[in-house]
Formats: structure tokens, C-alpha cells, sequence
């Protein structure tokens, strides 16, 4: 069991943690705001667009992802995990990663024909435009693991604020001309567009030709494996809203998907991280007592962040939505409960499959992915065809769990810590705080405009957790200084 005390960070480990804890901060502070900028315009879309274009963008969307397994071979990874920087070796991830855009490309020309026939022609349009947008995504792989690699953590977080916020603003202006789908779709273009610019211009990184036949063996020896771990976890991510679209229709997918999304906000602030916990991991393989502990201390405080955001998800979840979404939106309520129990458990899923990567122990994350898909696809189908997105989203939670008790299995051998202290005083919290609520709900909702509630419930977890749990927040804030402050 990990300490309620960290041992200090000393100057020997302060180097390499300070870059890390420093780079962290860069990172996430350009994540926060683009996150607090694109959930604004989130907001404003959907009150903008309504269900069924959102249940038609995330429809198409979802087929877009499972097309976009060609290209699943995590190329920007390998970059950072070989041991040696070459050139040759950049200009081969970089030829690979637009030949697999155009493979994906190409793979979507062919099934727009089946899309137009059982959807829409205009769903196939859409789906197309998305193809191309997955090139630049994917050619940029290459700029952008050079300004991992070199710990270049201010230009990591100017290309995402950029090439996130821009295109969302852009988006929303395109809703307010009508656009309908497509402001959503281009938002996805002008985001590759501008994240292939941004990479190039930030990282120097000039592509000249320099492709290498042993360089791209080696790239694809760690890649190879990686295919199907990153193919089972798209089909994971997005095989819920490709069964609900196909099963149940675009606006209960509007629903659901939105959903979704508003529980998964605060998560989508922490992957922003996983770039970085996955390079500290790499380089500590060797030394598993400081991987434990920065495993530990990672996972700690985002359990405990997560739990103060979704908190009010799961005690109001009708007037969350009437708050953010508005009127058109309340039937997705029921689901956001179910939905904020699988985003609370997020991060830390998250973070032992990026424990594991660093390892390199893409075997293991693509048993867990397996067996997550196992479950997942006869549970949607069921809860589908009984037309309930609340159980389709039960099925995502129970999965989920199942997936960190098998990450956490692989993981054990490196880990001095367990699942249920990590997750049981922060749970218990949780529950008192969801007990006393609703108790007094009726009473609150009488007394108090409705746009206030959703506030009240992180305030007391918040408080809550500090008065019993101030001992181990104040250690690992302490050490996170230190670290800081070393080197």
C-alpha cells in the first residue's frame, strides 16, 4: 500500500521529473482552456443543431473511426519509444502514416456506395470529407512525436490549443449559416488541416524523402502489435454509437451521444496526459519503484479530480442538462447517470493502458480490449433491440470496470498499490454526498433557482474530502512541488 507520506523528490530524480511535471502543467493548462472554450461552443451547437444532426454526425462519425483502423498502427508512439533519433527514421513514419491515411481514404470510397444506400447519400459525403481529414491527421504523427521526444511541451500545447479552438469557432459559424452537419464536419478538416500546419511549423521537422526500408521494419515491429490493440479499442470507443444510429435512429443517437460527451468532458481534459505519462513510463521501465509511485500518485488525483466533476452529473442530472443543453435535450438525462459512473472511471482505465504501453505491453492491452469488445457488443445489442440507451450505457460501465481489474492484473507486478485504496474513501464520499442530497433535493429544488443546484454538489464533496482526506491530498501536492521546485 502506497504511503499516506511520498518520499521527497530528490535533485537525481527532480531532473527528469520536473521536465515531465513542468511539461504536464504546459499541457494541461492549454488543455483546460481549450476545454472550457470547445465546451462552450459545444453547448451552442447543440442548442444549435439539435439531436438529429448531432445523432447523424455521430452516426457517420462512428463509421468514419472503424474505417480509420487502416491506419491504426500508433506510428507516433513508436517514434517516441525507439531508442535512437534519426532523420531516416522520421521521414519513414512520415511517408507510412499519409500512405495509411490514403489506404483509410480509399477504404471509405468503397463503402460509401453501402452508407448512401442503407443511410443516406449525404451521410456518404460526410463520411468522405471525414476520410480526408484522417490524412492530415495522421501525416502529422510524425512533427508531432518529435516535439514529444524532445520534451518540447509549450509547442505541444500551442498546436492543440490552435488547431482545437479555431476550428470549433469556425464550426459554430458555419451552424449559425446553416451548415447543419457539415459545420461539424468541417470543424474535423480544418482541425487535421491546421494540427499537419502547426506540427510542421513548430517541431522544424522538413520531410525530404529520407525513407529507410530497416527503419520502417523497426517502426512496424512495434507497430504490428499495436494494430489490433488500437483497432479493438476504436471498435470499444465507438461501436455503442454505431449500433445505437443503425438500430434505434439519428435523434435517440443525438441523445445518447451527447450524453456521452458531456460526461466525458472532464476525462477529455486529463488524455491530454497520456502522451506524457507514456514517455515518463517508458523511461522508468527500468526502475519500478518510481514507476509505481508515479503510477500512484497520477492515478490518486485524477480519481479524486474526476469524482468532484461527475458528481453533479450523477445527483442532477435534469438540471445539468437544462442548464448546459437546454429544453430539447432533457430526455438524455436518465442516461447521464449511468454514463457518469463510466466517465469517473475513465482516467484511471486511461492511465493503466498508458502504464502498460510504456511497458510495452501491447499484448496485454489488446487481451483487455478483447474481452471489453466481448462484452460490449451482445450488451448493446440487447439494450438496442429493447431500445434503451440506459442499459447500452450500463454495458459501457460494466466493461469498463472489467477492463482496469485486468489492466490492473497486468500491471501487478510494477504496482505497490490497489484498486480499492485507491478507489474506496473517494467512492464513500461520493456516496454520503449523494445520500444527503437526496434527502434535501425536493427541499433545494423548492428554495433554489434551478441553475444553482448543479454547483452544490462538488462544493461539498470537494469539502468533504479535504476535511477527511487532507492528510494524503497535502503529501502528494507537497511532493508534486518538490518535484517542481528540484533540479
Amino acid at each position: 500500500m502506497e504511503p499516506d507520506t511520498p518520499p521527497p523528490a530528490s535533485r537525481s530524480d527532480g531532473g527528469l521529473a520536473r521536465r515531465f511535471v513542468v511539461g504536464g502543467l504546459y499541457v494541461s493548462i492549454g488543455s483546460w482552456a481549450t476545454n472550457v472554450v470547445n465546451f462552450a461552443i459545444g453547448l451552442l451547437l447543440a442548442r444549435s443543431l439539435g439531436p438529429e444532426i448531432f445523432g447523424l454526425y455521430a452516426f457517420v462519425a462512428a463509421v468514419d473511426q472503424l474505417v480509420g483502423m487502416v491506419g491504426a498502427f500508433s506510428l507516433q508512439l513508436a517514434l517516441v519509444q525507439h531508442p535512437r533519433e534519426s532523420d531516416r527514421l522520421y521521414d519513414t513514419a512520415f511517408a507510412l502514416s499519409a500512405l495509411l491515411g490514403v489506404a483509410g481514404l480509399a477504404v471509405a470510397l468503397a463503402i460509401a456506395p453501402v452508407v448512401a444506400h442503407f443511410r443516406s447519400a449525404h451521410a456518404a459525403w460526410l463520411l468522405l470529407v471525414l476520410g480526408v481529414a484522417r490524412v492530415m491527421t495522421l501525416a502529422s504523427q510524425a512533427p508531432m512525436a518529435r516535439l514529444e521526444r524532445n520534451l518540447q511541451f509549450r509547442r505541444v500545447a500551442a498546436v492543440g490549443v490552435l488547431s482545437l479552438n479555431l476550428p470549433n469557432v469556425a464550426a459554430l459559424g458555419l451552424a449559425l449559416l446553416g451548415a447543419g452537419a457539415w459545420s461539424l464536419i468541417g470543424k474535423d478538416v480544418l482541425h487535421g488541416a491546421m494540427m499537419l500546419a502547426l506540427a510542421f511549423w513548430l517541431s522544424d521537422y522538413r520531410f525530404r524523402g529520407r525513407i529507410d526500408a530497416k527503419a520502417a521494419g523497426e517502426l512496424m515491429a512495434f507497430g504490428r502489435p499495436m494494430l489490433l490493440s488500437r483497432a479493438l479499442e476504436i471498435a470499444v470507443d465507438r461501436i455503442d454509437r454505431l449500433l445505437v444510429g443503425s438500430w434505434l435512429g439519428n435523434v435517440p443517437l443525438g441523445l445518447y451521444n451527447q450524453a456521452r460527451v458531456l460526461a466525458e468532458t472532464p476525462a477529455v481534459a486529463t488524455r491530454t496526459l497520456s502522451p506524457l505519462a507514456f514517455n515518463l513510463y517508458s523511461r522508468l521501465q527500468g526502475e519500478p519503484r518510481r514507476l509505481a509511485h508515479a503510477s500512484h500518485v497520477l492515478n490518486y488525483l485524477l480519481v479524486r479530480g474526476m469524482l468532484a466533476a461527475t458528481t453533479t452529473l450523477l445527483i442532477f442530472p435534469v438540471e445539468t442538462i437544462r442548464l448546459l443543453l437546454g429544453g430539447d435535450w432533457l430526455a438524455a438525462a436518465p442516461v447521464l447517470r449511468w454514463l457518469a459512473a463510466y466517465a469517473t472511471l475513465l482516467p484511471l482505465f486511461e492511465s493503466l493502458k498508458v502504464l502498460l504501453l510504456g511497458r510495452g505491453a501491447v499484448r496485454a492491452t489488446t487481451v483487455v480490449r478483447a474481452v471489453q469488445l466481448g462484452l460490449l457488443v451482445p450488451g448493446i445489442a440487447v439494450a438496442s433491440a429493447l431500445a434503451s440507451v440506459d442499459l447500452v450505457a450500463a454495458a459501457l460501465l460494466a466493461s469498463t470496470t472489467v477492463g482496469i481489474v485486468l489492466e490492473r492484473r497486468f500491471n501487478r507486478d510494477v504496482l505497490d498499490w490497489s484498486l480499492r485504496d485507491l478507489l474506496a474513501l473517494p467512492c464513500a464520499v461520493v456516496a454520503a454526498v449523494w445520500l444527503a442530497f437526496a434527502w434535501g433535493a425536493d427541499g433545494l429544488r423548492m428554495t433554489l433557482p434551478f441553475w444553482l443546484l448543479p454547483f452544490l454538489p462538488p462544493l461539498v464533496y470537494a469539502l468533504l474530502l479535504a476535511a477527511v482526506e487532507h492528510r494524503g491530498l497535502a503529501a502528494r501536492l507537497a511532493y508534486l512541488r518538490g518535484v517542481v521546485r528540484a533540479g
